[in-house]
């Protein structure tokens, strides 16, 4: 699980210091960090709310807020539960060992409390650096004196109300406990406070203990005080309570997720995937208790979930990081997830015809496009080098789209295209296509056999850049490459396997042997192999194997590859990819992050392509492993979009809900973390390059991710920021993105000006790469009418 939300808890960092701070995830509504090993061994639970201003959004919380759950009877060191396992959505932690004594903790997305259970007579304990601000209730009716050394029995439950923080906290207990309590420190605004179980019956079963806030302003005096505004938008809060205590026996352990793909009878306006999230529910309830309602899990659903479970879904509803957040009944969880947006290597419709002169004398110059020696050689890096290698598969992806259009009728061409297409519109681009002098099929021939040999370099030992399999975490990373010597004849100085910087170097190769962006380097290496897989056949069969490495690591729909995860990158709560990988998150304590929401949907777009196109081409032997690529690569685009929609790109209109406090001013995100969004970039300080990155590649699946209307929005900013950046901007190609833009808002004129007055050289400059002249005029050529 590289790139896994839950990571940080299993990271090298953690392992060896688990109270650093940059152990923490998010588990929605919960931030969870390991307990402070000189209190207890356990986990520490916060309950943030978040804050914003113009250009930052963030989840807040005091530390000293806290509290830990845990026992002292164990080591502070933990590991995988292997009885549990992990998940997409969790994973269970031991500390201890449970033919002795022990601690498990299942931490899973949505979870309404925390749970751990106690196994070998471990006896639980909790820690608050906040003294009490009243004596513990025990089952609603007694109160525990902590101050004169009294014990007392709790059946089911106690409830904690701390002073600063103005929190009350309930715990659950799944038998009678025996418990007391101290304070510490003799200034009871900054004492300490300790919860112990001191006895309990031990037999067969762990006993479970389910802590959850109940109330995050109590008497209105928190130190923070927008938990009480927050609590304000709770519609009922003793029945969210009374919720809480019904359902507090039974909890989720390591859900999983499992995908119905459709078949391929199915209407294309019809396609959909079923989701079903089984939170593997288990009970604590002793016998004579249980019932049918009790026994139903509940965990919080995020808006995007809502609609599919409103059957089950309650009213009790707190505002989240992502949104208005709601507690849902139900052991499983079925959702759908439309992809009937086709992805596809051209747009909805064919480039307009006064475009296409323009167009055509772009290819002509552009089709012979030639890749560089150490390209051909496999001595580069595995990003930029699959920029090139997609800018020539749109190349000819585009002259192929072209020529087609000029050899067509309506009635042959129609069906490529949307159905809202109008003839006339059809009729004019063909006319226009016709009377072009376009490039030949041996040109684009050529171009193919070049790029099929630039794509499959690198997935041979000829490559100076080789690949390798890395056992330890289930990957395909790169060796890297120290390039020596200048242009296209330089080469990598070093040799696999004496040395491979990009796994000794976290910023070599920006972090590729650390799984960093893997989904970005590879998803345009997947393209580029998808263009070649549809004009060659023979090579898509020769080569499928080794494309497939690709795919099984960044997009494995495979449950049981034995080598490589499943879905590696992709958050399936949120919808939305993390890029941040074993090592960068550690160097944040706001947990995973991913720059470029465009570069992964892209990916994913290149996934289903390359998947359609060996399905396509028949290839007996891969059809319907190529078939699951390609409903996987289309679920996964699919996704990726819409999560983008919801918290890359921020605006509302009458039919799009803004996910953010209205303070956060800008209309993108820049960087997205578990707990943070910030309108920044890693790699510069222009607010062009934060509105940019969201923007690259110019590929079809773009028009169903920039909202016309959003784009109307953002077009003046962007203009007004790359006016602003100087010559960075245009010599660094963020002006084509710019002209693309435009083109989104409906401005195709004003859009190809722009487009024809970008340099040439821009092309081959870090911004520009892997887009050409012919792409950028192609994409302002088919962009829907507004």
């Amino acid at each position: 699980p590289t790139n896994s939300w839950y990571l940080n808890l299993v990271s090298h960092k953690s392992s060896v210091k688990p109270d650093e701070i940059m152990s923490r995830v998010y588990t929605t509504p919960y931030v969870i960090d390991t307990a402070p090993p000189n209190d207890i061994a356990g986990i520490r639970l916060h309950w943030p709310v978040v804050k914003a201003s113009a250009n930052n959004i963030q989840m807040v919380y005091d530390f000293k807020n806290g509290v830990s759950i845990g026992t002292a009877d164990v080591d502070a060191s933990y590991k995988v539960d292997e009885d549990e396992g992990i998940s997409d959505l969790g994973l269970s932690l031991k500390w201890g060992d449970k033919s002795d004594k022990a601690m498990v903790t299942h931490i899973v997305r949505g979870m309404p409390y925390s749970t751990t259970r106690y196994y070998g007579g471990a006896l639980p304990a909790l820690h608050s650096d906040n003294a009490p601000d009243s004596q513990p209730l025990i089952d609603g009716e007694t109160e525990l004196d902590c101050e004169g050394g009294g014990t007392a029995t709790v059946e089911k439950e106690i409830q904690l109300h701390f002073r600063n923080s103005d929190f009350t906290w309930a715990i659950f207990f799944s038998k009678p406990v025996e418990v007391s309590c101290e304070i510490i420190g003799d200034d009871i605004n900054v004492a300490a406070f300790e919860l112990s179980v001191i006895d309990y019956e031990v037999d067969d079963e762990p006993l479970t203990a389910r802590m959850a806030l109940i109330d995050p302003c109590t008497t209105g005096q928190s130190d923070i005080s927008q938990h009480c505004s927050e609590k304000n938008e709770w519609e009922d809060p003793d029945g969210y309570v009374a919720l809480l205590r019904e359902r507090a026996g039974t909890f989720p352990t390591s859900p999983t997720i499992d995908f119905e793909y459709p078949e391929d009878d199915i209407p294309a306006d019809e396609r959909e995937v079923k989701m079903t999230i089984d939170w593997k529910a288990k009970s604590s309830f002793t016998d004579g208790e249980e019932g049918d309602d009790k026994n139903e899990v509940i965990m919080f659903a995020l808006p995007h979930h809502q609609g599919d479970l409103a059957d089950t879904c309650t009213t009790y509803c707190i505002p989240t990081f992502h949104g208005k957040t709601c507690l849902v009944k139900g052991s499983t969880w079925s959702l759908t997830e439309d992809i009937s947006t086709p992805v596809s290597f051209t747009a909805g419709r064919p480039p307009e015809a006064e475009t296409i002169p323009a167009l055509a004398e772009a290819l002509k110059k552009d089709i012979h496009y030639r890749l560089s020696d150490n390209m051909m050689r496999g001595a580069a890096d595995t990003y930029f080098s699959g920029k090139i290698l997609a800018r020539l598969g749109r190349i000819i992806a585009i002259a192929s789209e072209l020529r087609t259009l000029a050899e067509g009728s309506v009635e042959t061409i129609k069906p490529l295209y949307n159905d809202d297409v109008k003839d006339d519109f059809i009729a004019a681009s063909i006319k226009a296509a016709a009377n072009e002098d376009l490039p030949s099929e041996s040109d684009i021939n050529k171009a193919v056999k070049m790029l099929g040999k630039g794509v499959e370099i690198w997935l041979t030992t000829d490559a100076e850049a080789t690949y390798v399999y890395d056992q330890s975490w289930g990957g395909f990373v790169n060796c890297g490459c120290t390039y020596k010597g200048k242009g296209e004849h330089g080469h990598c100085r070093n040799h696999f396997p004496e040395e491979c910087p990009a796994l000794e170097d976290v910023n070599e190769d920006f972090g590729n042997g650390f799984y960093n962006d893997h989904h970005f380097h590879y998803g345009y290496h997947i393209l580029a192999a998808g263009v070649v897989a549809k004009h060659d056949p023979v090579w898509a069969a020769k080569t499928f194997d080794r494309v497939l490495l690709y795919v099984r690591d960044i997009a494995n729909p495979l449950a049981d590859d034995e080598y490589f995860p499943q879905f590696r990158q992709k958050d399936w709560y949120l919808g939305s990819s993390w890029a941040a990988g074993i090592v960068s998150a550690e160097n944040s304590p706001h947990g995973r992050n991913q720059e470029s929401s465009s570069e992964s949907i892209a990916a994913y777009e290149g996934v289903a392509l390359w998947g359609a196109a060996v399905y396509d081409a028949g290839i007996a032997n891969n059809l319907e492993l190529a078939k699951l690529v390609r409903d996987a690569g289309q679920l996964l685009t699919m996704t990726e979009l819409r999560a983008t929609n919801r918290y890359w790109h921020v605006w509302s209109s009458d039919d799009h809900t803004n996910s953010y406090p209205s303070a956060y001013t800008k209309l993108v995100v820049g960087m997205m973390y578990e707990t943070q969004a910030s309108f920044q970039t890693w790699f510069a300080p222009y607010a062009v390059v934060s509105y940019g990155i969201q923007l690259l590649p110019l590929t079809p699946i773009a028009e169903y991710r920039d909202d016309p209307e959003w784009a109307a929005e953002l077009y003046p900013l962007y203009k007004e920021s790359c006016e602003a950046a100087g010559d960075f901007c245009t010599d660094n190609g963020w002006s084509i993105l710019q002209a693309g833009l435009l083109a989104t808002t409906g401005s195709h004129e004003k859009a190809i000006d722009q487009a024809l007055q970008v340099p040439e050289k821009v092309f081959a400059t870090d911004g520009g790469i892997g887009n050409s002249l012919s792409n950028t005029l192609w994409f302002i050529a088919t962009r829907k009418p507004v």
